[in-house]
């Protein structure tokens, strides 16, 4: 049978591929350097100076301690440390997974930092319809045992490389149609406090502390362990709907309000001619009598190294950005074919990343109720015209009310717009990217909406407080649970005070 890609493949990579490789020089120097960008360089392990997923964060640590693959033998490693700690022998604590976040909120200028990674236990009750899995667990890793019982993560993000402990720290969230952050799928979580003790919490047990870890950012505990609610898995058959963004909220709602969808997000132009102001609405559409079944997980087909060189080539061109949004258009859909939800949520996201020393890519993500989603987008255009930056990419996803989290970014229903930068590696440039984050927090307050924390500490105090209107109680507690503030990272350190 021949390869189809899928529409993922599609989206980033096959429509610019077929656009830059009609237009592009056939001078062999040029294509081997273009073909060079695909090299994935290996990654740098653990040392005195981390960095996160930013590349532009680097950070001079007291040292790194490694979890155990337990969570008793993880309290034994880390407990004595904790004790230091507390009597002001050490400083202080950031708990890490892989590092994932950008301004370093797994990180601690001078301070330990915790690699969960070890923490890698899976245990599933297929019965329950539930995971245990050690914090230190990827998705990549996760996804394949699921699978092969018939079930797929019930929440997520849209890309596998992220740890099960670093999902739950800022509450991440996906694809998923009609549905809450990933903070509504847990069970209960294992947790280590500052004081070494390894507590339970949940939905009816030590309330108070579940509702603060889950989207806490590691300021209030090690998670241990998690027991999370899983999905049968499902083949779905992909749907698109172009749609103006000042119709994109009727459309979407009209459209994904069906049980029968299962991940549904859309995809804003970035073209110059129709900038921010065209999308296309992709849902993914259960087919009947294959829920639970045991699917196909299928890989990526084509090559990576191939994929990698279209989306980095294409990341500075004005050209390359319209010829992709026609391909996402037109020839998108014919070439899309059924994937498992496995399959779909199985993806990687390192693999497009910007190496190159002169650049990165910055995500910003801003949570906009539905009905104001039109005048949200219609100001950032604006903004980001104005500021002359370079978007990548603008992914508009699903989020339902959180009632779980203590700093919930979703008070209400909401639409992530999840924006994808790329940025110089200079101080000029990030002073040049806070200026326009703190353009946009603006707006999307303006909104009565909010913004993610992962990402560059750019926002002011103010903005922070305007949009996580229970951050000071939150920080309250943390005095109360934390007096010696055992466990600290840059976020706290910016915003505690």
């Amino acid at each position: 049978m021949a390869w189809r890609p899928t529409w993922r493949q599609v989206l980033t990579h096959g429509a610019a591929a077929a656009g830059l490789l009609a237009l592009g020089s056939l001078v062999t120097r040029a294509v081997a350097n273009w073909v060079a960008e695909g090299a994935i360089p290996p990654p740098v392990p653990p040392g005195p100076v981390l960095d996160d997923a930013s590349r532009i964060n680097p950070t001079r640590v007291r040292g790194v301690l490694y979890a155990a693959s337990s969570a008793e033998g993880t309290a034994r490693v880390v407990t004595p440390l904790l004790h230091r700690i507390a009597s002001g022998a050490d400083p202080a604590l950031a708990v890490a997974g892989v590092r994932h976040s950008m301004g370093g909120q797994s990180m601690l200028t001078g301070g330990w930092v915790l690699d969960t990674r070890p923490l890698n236990t899976i245990a599933l009750d297929s019965a329950a319809g539930v995971v245990r899995v050690g914090a230190g667990v990827t998705w990549r890793e996760l996804i394949p045992v699921l699978n092969a019982a018939g079930f797929s993560p019930k929440v997520m993000q849209a890309n596998h490389d992220f740890s099960v402990g670093g999902s739950l720290s800022v509450n991440c969230h996906g694809w998923h149609a009609n549905h809450p952050p990933i903070a509504a799928t847990v069970r209960g979580l294992r947790l280590l406090t500052a004081t070494g003790e390894i507590v339970s919490c949940g939905p009816a047990e030590n309330t108070e502390l579940f509702s603060l870890v889950l989207g806490g950012y590691g300021l209030f505990g090690v998670i241990l362990e998690a027991d999370l609610e899983v999905w049968p898995d499902v083949r779905c058959t992909p749907y698109f709907d172009p749609v103006r963004t000042a119709d994109y909220t009727e459309a979407f709602l009209r459209l994904v309000s069906g049980a029968d969808t299962e991940l549904a997000y859309g995809r804003l132009s970035v073209a110059p001619r129709s900038f921010l102001e065209e999308a296309i609405i992709v849902r993914f559409v259960a087919d009947p009598g294959t829920r639970g079944e045991v699917l196909p997980l299928a890989g990526s087909l084509a090559s990576r190294e191939l994929q990698r060189a279209v989306f980095r080539n294409s990341a500075g061109s004005d050209l390359g950005k319209m010829v992709r949004w026609g391909f996402e258009r037109e020839v998108g859909p014919w070439l899309a074919n059924p994937l498992s939800r496995s399959s779909i949520q199985d993806e990687p996201v390192a693999v497009f990343a910007d190496q190159s020393v002169e650049t990165c890519d910055i995500l910003h993500e801003y949570f906009v109720p539905h009905p104001a989603l039109a005048t949200f987008v219609a100001a950032a255009r604006e903004i980001i015209q104005r500021s002359d930056e370079n978007v990548l990419n603008v992914t508009v996803r699903d989020v339902r009310r959180d009632t779980r989290s203590a700093l919930a970014y979703a008070r209400e229903d909401m639409f992530g717009v999840v924006m994808n930068f790329r940025q110089q590696r200079t101080t000029e440039a990030d002073a040049r990217m806070r200026t326009l984050t703190r353009a946009l927090i603006d707006a999307v307050l303006d909104v009565n909406g909010s913004f993610y924390l992962p990402y560059r500490l750019h926002a002011t105090r103010d903005q922070l407080r305007r949009a996580y209107p229970g951050w000071d109680a939150a920080m309250a507690a943390k005095s109360r649970m934390d007096p010696k503030r055992v466990f600290r990272n840059a976020l706290y350190d910016t915003y505690a005070s």
